[in-house]
């Protein structure tokens, strides 16, 4: 029954190299959700927030960055383990550090702060993903995020 199948190739759970598309999408989902995190954040709704912070922004969008800027540095060879296991040997050990940074407890001001220091180091590898790709990062939407997430910390206006 076997006889006429392919040999394995074992590339069945290498990432692809995103098309411009898929990248953009992972940047705009990412920046969305970030705007829901800070309305959570400043209606002091911890369990939504951390949801938001922790499984969507994190276990998703910033996972996928993380993998392609992996796969970048080893010609999209590697298998990246499930819901992030793995990344501990893969990244730079500064990254890693700044991705530790990012996981907080329950008060409501750290994870302001851990959501400003995810969105930095998301930034930070989609621009090199980018230039990697000769894609542009959208700089100014990620602006008008920022400034969008500082009034509502600052004032809740928008939440």
């Amino acid at each position: 029954l076997t006889g006429g199948l392919k040999s394995p190739s074992h590339r069945a759970h290498i990432p692809g190299r995103p098309s411009y598309e898929e990248f953009l999408a992972v940047v705009e989902d990412f920046l969305l959700e970030a705007t829901y995190v800070a309305k959570h954040l400043k209606r002091d709704d911890l369990m939504p927030a951390k949801f938001s912070l922790d499984h969507v922004m994190k276990q998703g969008s910033l996972r996928t960055m993380l993998e392609w800027r992996i796969e970048i540095d080893h010609q999209w060879s590697l298998r990246p383990g499930a819901s992030g296991k793995g990344l501990k040997k893969l990244l730079s050990l500064d990254v890693y550090r700044l991705l530790e940074q990012t996981y907080v407890g329950p008060r409501i001001a750290d994870n302001w702060i851990a959501l400003f220091d995810t969105i930095a180091l998301f930034r930070s590898i989609a621009i090199e993903v980018a230039d990697h790709f000769n894609y542009e990062y959208p700089r100014a939407l990620d602006d008008r995020v920022i400034a969008y997430l500082q009034r509502v910390q600052a004032d809740g206006s928008g939440a």
